[in-house]
């Protein structure tokens, strides 16, 4: 009888984990239709506005110096003159290269994205990119699958962990679809935004972002993103040492890229420049930048540079030139206030100090070094690897950007190598993450929890709690949480608790049904508590396997007594309180 009741509560349990798989996996699938399609748009809203400003525009407009056209140099400011009053006004959010606000909202405020996110970036970041400004599409269509994502967690009024799920897989469908690389969005949103590797979010994520890929595919076909010749090959295993010297090469590189990215940038917020200008301004340089290369990927992404260095049509002062212009051409774009991604300028500057590289090799090695092209497309892995942290991703990304699979070898000895000087001179800062340091959000971060094992969950717990009586309307919970801005509360009857509710129950429950329906209708009578005398490190796991912010804490000698809470800021209390010894 009793197996059989085990057997029967084992079929219980494996039904429930089924339809939780199902849930997510379908909500996967939906963010990649969503960030599919919003890739398209995107795409084609730059190229409307490319048609505006460098076709019509420059038909309209001339500005001579010497007898020579000078116009295209202020196309890019006036692209940025406006923009300047959406980023700096309408939507902050909008400002920059998207991908910080995008893991503050995952890690910090689950998920929870403005609506209006999605379109105004949308808007702002194609002025930038089709008027010639040097950024990427990344940073955009991030933020934009992630503003969708957040939307659907809305509208389908989802918990926290759903609704995270949701601005990643739409983040991912989105890089996934705009760079025809599945995997290597997946693996993006995994690594860069999410910081882990679980296998319940991975599959919904990878679904997500296969299915973004193949609506952009639909519409578009499946060219690779970029041109990489048939010859750019690894045949020769006594090359692996000069990806290694390349790897070093690229892992100083990509700080020395980080730190002029924001020094420029600090140099703009220090400014005095009428803030709407600011773009104005950074648009301006960018135009004089790359006014003379404007064939070569200066303006915009540089798609048309990566791919001449590619082919091998680009000599080694050039590639040089190209690769040092194109960092001050970025960091002034984006670092004015422009809107637009670094991935794709990170790309182009590999590609050219790559390429340059490999034409050193060559010249020295002529007999080893058969193709100094391939450096360019290794290099293009290994700087933005180290930069954002991301080996995994570009492990695999180029490969499938490029349709080529012959340099995974060359590719991880690289990519990892850099990654590993990089990690070691910024440590947790990356080009994404330094953004939100410098703006004083910080990420909890540790290596060594093992410290947390020797302290009492009742050492840093909050021990005046607010509670609720099950005969609470929600109405009256609903204004308990704009008072107090807790979003978690202990049921509580006559000294004894009987379950929670949290915010998430009010957001299901109708407007005009919250004066009706009562705490105890809504109530989970299932959550999570720790014991006071626990060590805070089983808090910190329960946090993160349950995905909650907030934990019941109770004592043994009367389990159903409330005696206090235990939250992530306490965590952070207590991290800080060691870090200060």
């Amino acid at each position: 009888m009793k197996n059989l009741f085990n057997r029967h509560l084992f079929t219980i349990r494996l039904r429930s984990e089924i339809k939780k798989f199902l849930f997510v996996d379908m909500l996967g699938v939906l963010s990649g239709i969503v960030g599919g399609l919003g890739a398209i748009v995107f795409i084609e809203m730059i190229k409307f506005n490319n048609y505006i400003f460098f076709d019509l525009l420059l038909d309209l407009i001339d500005i001579e110096l010497f007898d020579l056209d000078i116009t295209p140099i202020f196309i890019p400011a006036l692209g940025g003159l406006l923009v300047g009053p959406v980023v700096y006004k309408v939507a902050p959010e909008t400002k920059g290269h998207g991908v910080p606000e995008v893991i503050e909202s995952v890690k910090l405020h689950k998920g929870f994205m403005r609506k209006r996110v999605a379109v105004l970036k949308m808007l702002a970041s194609s002025v930038t990119i089709g008027s010639g400004g040097s950024a990427g599409k990344e940073g955009a269509i991030a933020q934009i699958g992630a503003a969708f994502g957040s939307l659907l967690g809305d509208v389908l009024k989802l918990g926290g962990r759903e609704r995270k799920l949701l601005v990643i897989s739409g983040l991912s469908a989105g890089i996934a679809g705009t760079f025809n690389a599945p995997l290597g969005g997946a693996l993006f949103g995994l690594e860069v935004i999410m910081g882990e590797l679980a296998l319940i979010n991975a599959i919904a994520i990878i679904l997500a972002a296969a299915v973004g890929t193949a609506i952009v595919e639909l519409y578009y076909g499946t060219s690779p993103t970029f041109q990489a010749p048939p010859t750019l090959t690894f045949t020769n295993p006594a090359e692996l040492i000069f990806y290694l010297v390349l790897g070093v090469f690229f892992g100083f590189i990509s700080v020395v890229w980080v730190k002029l990215f924001y020094y420029i940038e600090d140099l703009y917020d220090k400014s005095r420049i009428y803030p709407y200008f600011k773009l104005a301004v950074g648009g301006l340089l960018t135009g004089v930048t790359g006014f003379l290369f404007m064939e070569l990927g200066i303006f915009g992404p540089g798609y048309e540079g990566i791919n001449a260095a590619l082919l091998g049509e680009l000599g080694l002062a050039t590639l040089i030139i190209l690769g040092t212009l194109k960092m001050f051409a970025t960091a002034n774009t984006v670092g004015s206030g422009g809107s637009g991604g670094i991935f794709a300028p990170s790309l182009f500057i590999g590609a050219m100090y790559g390429g340059a590289l490999g034409l050193i090799f060559h010249a020295l090695f002529p007999g080893v070094i058969r193709e100094p092209a391939t450096y360019a497309l290794v290099g293009m892995g290994a700087l933005f690897a180290a930069a954002a942290h991301a080996p995994l991703t570009m492990i695999i990304m180029i490969p499938e950007m490029s349709h080529d699979y012959s340099l995974l070898l060359p590719m991880m000895i690289a990519c990892s190598t850099s990654y590993i000087i990089s990690k070691t001179i910024l440590g947790n800062k990356n080009i994404y993450t330094l953004k939100l340091i410098k703006r004083g959000v910080k990420l909890f971060v540790t290596r060594d929890l093992s410290v947390f094992e020797t302290i009492k969950v009742r050492e840093f717990m909050t021990s005046e709690v607010i509670t609720v009586n099950p005969d609470f309307k929600l109405s009256a919970v609903h204004e308990l949480i704009k008072e107090t801005h807790h979003d978690c509360y202990p049921v509580v009857e006559d000294g004894k608790i009987l379950g929670v509710v949290s915010s998430d129950e009010i957001l299901r429950a109708p407007l005009h049904m919250l004066p009706k329906i009562t705490v105890k209708d809504v109530m989970r009578k299932k959550f999570n508590f720790i014991y006071e005398d626990e060590p805070l490190l089983k808090a910190i796991e329960l946090m993160r396997t349950s995905d909650t912010g907030k934990i019941i804490v109770i004592t043994r000698s009367n389990p159903a007594k409330v005696v206090g809470i235990i939250t992530k800021t306490d965590i952070i209390k207590a991290y800080h309180y060691i870090a200060s010894l």
